[in-house]
């Protein structure tokens, strides 16, 4: 738990994306994400990471160490040929297996869904969709398969397919990377990259594609008390800050728009990033009349003067 709420925590207060999400506020993945085995990262490093002398050295190095134990120069020759070769056999076994693309796709999935009962978001806006029937579906899955059929009526029930590419880090050290791609139907394309254990990489990718697309967008519109509140962000269409309060209520001015008052900065807190709204997270908000809103010096108000906080930014958004 806690290490999802830190991977999210990172990239919370960055600008919220503009991704394109459909009227009914899900979009659709398909399931099947092919992946391309891609080139031996580590086999590059290892080749291209150190100059020649270098690795002369090192197998001089390594020679003189097995003479040193009392083995002949023949013997010495003949372990680091066969060390070598196991080293090359262990990693050709290690990427070899067809299924490692099964396993990253299957821990995509189980990751982002473990965000969303750990976080629980009031709408849930990343679907993996078998636009298959579940027959066709289950029927693979005894075989050993994965459904791999999608025509273009099929995939007018999607948002986005994916495919993916892995490859064995350049660290050497049992890590591989991996990279997934993301297709709209319009043809453009959201691109993810993480590098780690093979068990645990793809809850990176996960936190980078749920931040994306389950953070509020704007302009969002919510429940303040009895009545409807939008908020549609800055000049960029997000969160913005500034170095004076009055820049920022004369920013929402211009957009026929005004500043939220603190009770409403409270609210939309409280409906989070993951919900529509927008946490404070101990930053320090714009208010109308050269005001600030510090939501770290609550006692007696976290309505403040500018002075009494003497910050370098100052967050804002616009509602109307």
């Amino acid at each position: 738990m806690k290490k999802i709420i830190f991977l999210l925590f990172l990239i919370t207060f960055n600008a919220f994306s503009a991704h394109p999400i459909p009227a009914d506020n899900r979009v659709d993945i398909w399931p099947t994400i092919p992946f391309i085995r891609g080139a031996d990262l580590c086999k590059y490093q290892d080749a291209y990471g150190q100059t020649r002398s270098e690795y002369m050295n090192k197998m001089v190095g390594a020679a003189e160490r097995l003479l040193a134990q009392f083995a002949t120069g023949k013997e010495a020759l003949d372990l680091l040929v066969t060390f070598n070769s196991l080293y090359d056999q262990n990693q050709a076994i290690a990427v070899r297996n067809q299924y490692l693309d099964v396993t990253l796709e299957s821990t995509l999935k189980a990751y982002l869904d473990q965000f969303y009962r750990q976080i629980n978001p009031k709408t849930k806006k990343i679907s993996f969709n078998h636009v298959n029937d579940i027959l066709s579906i289950v029927n693979s899955a005894r075989q050993g398969l994965r459904e791999g059929y999608l025509d273009e009526a099929l995939l007018e029930k999607l948002d986005f397919v994916a495919y993916g590419s892995y490859a064995l880090a350049p660290n050497c050290q049992g890590d591989i990377q991996v990279t997934v791609h993301l297709i709209g139907r319009d043809g453009l394309t959201e691109s993810y990259v993480a590098s780690g254990r093979p068990e645990t990489v793809m809850s990176k990718i996960a936190a980078d594609i749920f931040t994306d697309f389950q953070r509020t967008q704007f302009p969002s519109d919510l429940k303040i008390g009895s009545k409807n509140l939008t908020l549609i962000g800055a000049f960029n269409g997000s969160v913005d800050k500034v170095s004076d309060p009055k820049l920022a209520e004369e920013v929402c001015s211009t957009l026929d728009a005004r500043l939220p008052t603190a009770i409403e900065l409270d609210l939309i807190n409280a409906y989070g990033d993951w919900s529509g709204g927008v946490s404070l997270n101990d930053k320090v908000w714009a208010l109308n009349n050269n005001k600030v809103f510090a939501p770290h010096l609550r006692n007696p108000t976290p309505v403040r003067e500018k002075w009494e906080v003497n910050a370098d930014e100052y967050y804002f958004y616009c509602v109307k």
